[in-house]
């Protein structure tokens, strides 16, 4: 396990690296992560539909079971997006904090692929949810029907400011869920850092903008009372900035305010040599070159890393 100084150092040098990478790459992984999410948010309503009953014509559910089981279902997408590499905008939040406040990329960019991944994470979450589960069937009988519809309609009556802080509880265990894999060494250890903390949250109940965009899509196209419009002002926007606040500054800022060792003039080479760093399914030694042009003098040679 590495120390959090050299897992610090990990996360800022390969955040840096996927600011860099190329757009085509980008809007590829950031559809991927959006439909991982999504895959494992139906298995979880799959499983948290069998927690429900109706009690004459009102539909009822268990949510400490339901949140439960889904808890422990749900985080596979996770994992699937950490191990591949997968471009997720509430992961994102985090690795985007030490390139942009140090300057090692330009912060333009910066802004724009956390954004860009956001708007592809939504398109591979549209997909899941209208091919795979809503022609593909698997939401259209009750008892998942109802369930679907029920929390779709839960999640856009929910108030602003509840929905945004649920979104700080989400992503900071996410980002904590990243950070701890980043630090572990084997794919094992990887796969348990994830479980635990998104298990923690989706239990909980807490708010993820990218889940969202497939459980709330899905509850509509199975004839939930609410509008698109609806679903954006009344939960996306709130939760997708509570989203950054809890990955971006409890994550992000937190981590850059206790280990960072660049200051505004550090360039990524400063940070841990990237041969020796793996994140997601991916070494970084493939991202060196990228790193290496990010510095201001262009050049890809990496410095000595300092003792711990």
């Amino acid at each position: 396990m590495s120390s959090p100084q050299e897992t610090y150092d990990a996360m800022a040098a390969a955040g840096a690296a996927k600011i860099m990478m190329p757009w085509h790459k980008q809007a590829i992984q950031g559809f991927m992560a959006g439909a991982y999410v999504s895959l494992g948010a139906l298995f979880a309503n799959l499983m948290e539909a069998n927690f429900t009953w109706y009690k004459g014509d009102q539909f009822e559910v268990a949510p400490g079971l339901a949140n439960l089981v889904g808890g422990a279902v749900f985080p596979i997408g996770l994992i699937a997006i950490f191990m591949t590499g997968a471009n997720l905008y509430t992961g994102n939040c985090m690795y985007l904090i030490p390139s942009f406040i140090n300057g090692t990329v330009p912060r333009g960019r910066a802004i724009g692929w956390l954004a860009f991944s956001w708007l592809c994470n939504f398109a591979g979450a549209g997909f899941v949810a209208y091919f795979m589960a809503y022609l593909g069937g698997w939401t259209s009988k009750d008892p998942v029907q109802a369930f679907v519809v029920h929390n779709a309609v839960k999640k856009i009556d929910l108030k602003w400011g509840v929905a945004f802080l649920r979104g700080i509880g989400a992503n900071w265990l996410v980002c904590l869920a990243w950070w701890q894999a980043i630090s572990s060494k084997d794919t094992v250890s990887k796969i348990v850092s994830v479980w635990w903390p998104v298990f923690t949250f989706t239990a909980i109940g807490f708010e993820h903008s990218i889940a969202n965009m497939f459980y709330v899509d899905i509850g509509l196209l199975e004839g939930a009372d609410r509008t698109f419009g609806g679903f954006l002002v009344h939960n996306l926007v709130p939760v997708t900035l509570g989203n950054f606040v809890g990955g971006g500054v409890f994550l992000g800022l937190a981590q850059w305010a206790t280990y960072d060792r660049t200051g505004k003039t550090g360039s990524v080479a400063t940070y841990a040599p990237l041969d020796d760093l793996e994140v997601g399914g991916e070494s970084a030694r493939e991202f060196g070159a990228i790193a290496g042009s990010i510095n201001a003098g262009g050049s890809a040679q990496k410095q000595p890393r300092e003792s711990y």
